[in-house]
């Protein structure tokens, strides 16, 4: 970790299938959904959590919408792409499931704001709309004169009945805020960031954020102050793509980074141009989604059905002022495995003389880097392998008098 303070502890969790999202409907009852049919539920703030029976086997759970402890929806699609709506009305005790009408969609995000108004949306772009729970869906009007192509959407959010926002895009090329203010008749799509957004927070008074990334970019936000009709775009500087994000307190801000198992961390509200702090999750395992039901109870979800538990007796994140860790650290190359080139990072407490060594499976240096001397802080160096054959290497990171040392995948 790039900090001293352990900020999440694991919890029990009642499968070993990945999470990946979760929604508390009050501070008592939540859900999250997961891979191979997976949906746990706490009725107890979360302090423990049972597997309910979707009775769905085979097929990734994408997103879920409750509007109440005891009406819920559930969406994804099966092996033959496809949608189907998992609906309960008593909390997940029994999940019926419903074939969405239109077989040439691939649906995967959720919304409904009351027990019979909701929307659907996916791969195609399209948002469709019904008003009877789910028995008839009609296909909402989208004006792309901003963003020319209907883009695939992530995340669905209301504020009220009438104003409503999406989010979604495609890798290396476009990320999209599309937004309506009558109800979901009509919706103006805006192309706001370089890479997808996975998800839609209203922070209130007129500010939105939303937050997504790539494998290679890492994690970006993009935030408006006027109801979205302006954006300024940033990156994190935190390697990994942001599916959740949550706020434990008005300032303080958690993304989860998915793949990179890490998370990053705003403590100025994500306001423009403000710091994020790169903090690893237990044992670098991925997490997906993170919820705060209070500044001292938070819960991120992640990959072997891992939950961790946000560390109560940790008051928040300090800032290191100018982002250097209290010890040096070399960190896991990302991505890894890798073909063929992979980014190592490393932090320095202090001014050191670096060299950057690796070696194959063997002992025998392959590569080494003279860095000169670095300032304390982070650093990065980008490696390419591709006259390299696949197999184990080694990286070795040489400050000062002292060394630390990682291993890598290169698969081709």
């Amino acid at each position: 970790m790039a900090f001293s303070q352990v900020y999440w502890l694991d919890h029990p969790s009642p499968v070993e299938k990945r999470l990946f999202r979760a929604q508390f409907v009050d501070s008592a009852y939540g859900w999250v959904v997961g891979d191979s049919g997976t949906i746990i539920n706490t009725t107890n703030s979360g302090a423990t959590w049972i597997a309910q029976n979707s009775g769905v086997v085979g097929a990734d759970l994408k997103d879920l919408s409750f509007t109440s402890r005891t009406n819920g929806w559930v969406i994804s699609f099966d092996s033959t792409y496809k949608s189907f709506l998992l609906k309960t009305t008593n909390s997940g005790a029994v999940w019926s499931k419903i074939y969405f009408p239109d077989t040439t969609t691939i649906l995967k995000t959720v919304c409904f704001i009351n027990e019979t108004t909701g929307f659907v949306s996916g791969f195609s772009g399209y948002i469709y709309r019904t008003t009877n729970a789910g028995i008839n869906w009609s296909n909402s009007y989208i004006d792309t004169t901003s963003c020319l192509y209907l883009f695939p959407k992530d995340d669905i959010v209301f504020i009220n009945a009438l104003t409503g926002f999406a989010c979604g895009g495609v890798l290396d090329l476009q990320g999209i805020f599309v937004k309506t203010t009558n109800g979901g008749d009509s919706w103006f799509s805006m192309c706001v960031a370089a890479e997808p957004l996975h998800e839609i927070r209203d922070l209130g008074n007129g500010r939105i954020a939303v937050m997504g990334g790539d494998y290679d970019l890492g994690s970006i936000l993009a935030v408006s102050s006027d109801g979205g009709n302006n954006w300024v775009y940033e990156q994190t500087g935190c390697f990994g793509n942001a599916e959740g994000f949550a706020f434990r307190t008005p300032s303080e801000v958690w993304a989860a980074l998915n793949f990179a198992g890490r998370f990053a961390v705003n403590l100025d509200s994500m306001k423009p141009g403000s710091r994020w702090e790169c903090v690893d999750s237990p044992g670098q395992v991925e997490v997906n989604d993170v919820e705060f039901l209070n500044p001292q109870l938070g819960f991120a979800f992640g990959d072997r059905g891992k939950i961790f538990k946000y560390n109560s007796s940790v008051i928040g994140v300090s800032s290191t002022g100018n982002n250097v860790p209290m010890e040096s650290e070399l960190l896991q190359n990302y991505p890894n495995p890798f073909n063929p080139e992979t980014m190592i990072e490393y932090f320095l407490s202090s001014p050191s003389d670096v060299v950057i060594q690796v070696y194959d499976n063997t002992g025998k240096e392959v590569m080494n880097f003279n860095e000169g001397n670095k300032n304390s802080g982070r650093h990065s160096i980008s490696l390419n392998f591709s006259n390299f054959p696949s197999g184990v290497y080694f990286y070795k990171l040489n400050f000062g008098s002292s060394s630390l040392s990682r291993k890598m995948v290169l698969i081709k």
